[in-house]
């Protein structure tokens, strides 16, 4: 899955040749488990980090998304403590609603999917770590993109995420619907190119638009 990570950066760059904006984030989110089963009812929190890169147009863009575990969230089964920990390889598609994305405050639509790397430690006195095969999921989500300072935005966004686990005969752990909310505040490099970098150099130039917070 790191190959098929790697082909969506260099899908990226290449789309930008062509494209009108780059879009590169970073950020740290918190994570509320949303599990499908009596086993993992209780609610945790736990924190991720990411990054996600996309190219496109100067509203839409297509790239890629990584996402880890900082954190584990755990819950009691019996004697033993289950922590799980995931790591997210994928693709999305990021929509942000603004007359000038790349340097204007906007609402930001976000979808896409990929492919979670799992794993879940069994504490019972001592500590056994056991594998999930990979298991594919979708998210979707919204936000808001804050201006700065050229070229950095705030990014602030929402998530829901969802996949479906298998049982794993070898803790146990029963087949259950591993969703949860992200909530992620980060930082945004946008660069913007060709004819539409000329009429962005133009609308800064001009001092209506000095106040960066016109959408």
């Amino acid at each position: 899955m790191k190959k098929a990570y790697l082909f969506l950066i260099v899908l990226s760059i290449a789309a930008s040749g062509k494209g009108q904006q780059l879009y590169l984030e970073a950020f740290p989110a918190i994570s509320r488990t949303s599990y499908g089963t009596d086993m993992f009812s209780a609610k945790k929190n736990y924190l991720t980090a990411g990054a996600r890169l996309a190219a496109g147009s100067d509203h839409f863009q297509i790239g890629g998304e990584y996402r880890t575990d900082l954190t584990k969230p755990s819950f009691e089964s019996g004697t033993a403590t289950l922590a799980f920990k995931e790591t997210f390889y994928g693709g999305f598609l990021r929509y942000k609603i603004a007359r000038y994305p790349a340097m204007r405050m906007g609402l930001v639509l976000k979808a896409g999917a990929g492919v979670f790397n799992t794993t879940v430690e069994r504490d019972a006195g001592g500590v056994q770590e056991f594998t999930y095969d990979p298991i594919v999921g979708v998210n979707g989500g919204a936000g808001i993109s804050i201006p700065l300072t050229r070229p950095f935005m705030i990014e602030i966004g929402y998530s829901y995420i969802y996949q479906k686990r298998p049982a794993l005969a070898t803790v146990p752990v029963p087949a259950h619907t591993a969703s949860y909310h992200l909530f992620s505040a980060g930082l945004s490099l946008n660069f913007v190119f060709g004819k539409r970098k000329k009429e962005y150099d133009r609308i800064r130039q001009n001092s209506r638009f000095q106040n960066g917070w016109r959408g």
